[in-house]
């Protein structure tokens, strides 16, 4: 199961972040003026779109990589 969520929540990450890249490529292109490289929408826009699935990715990573706590019997 916890390889299962990092599988997950790294596989969301790297698509939404290949996601950002390609919109702001389409960005880019449909510009008038052109740019010569593509770079990371930061507007508030493109930030409200793309961290919540960031963020969620990341949520599942740290579930997927945090330990269970070790239960001691302490009648022993």
């Amino acid at each position: 199961m916890k390889r299962a969520l990092i599988g997950i929540g790294g596989a969301l990450m790297l698509l939404t972040l290949i996601a950002w890249y390609l919109l702001s490529g389409f960005g880019c292109e449909m510009n008038t003026a052109g740019c010569r490289t593509v770079r990371l929408d930061m507007s508030r826009d493109a930030l409200r779109l793309f961290l919540p699935p960031l963020a969620i990715g990341l949520v599942l990573v740290v579930i997927g990589l945090r330990r269970k706590p070790s239960r001691r019997n302490p009648d022993a």
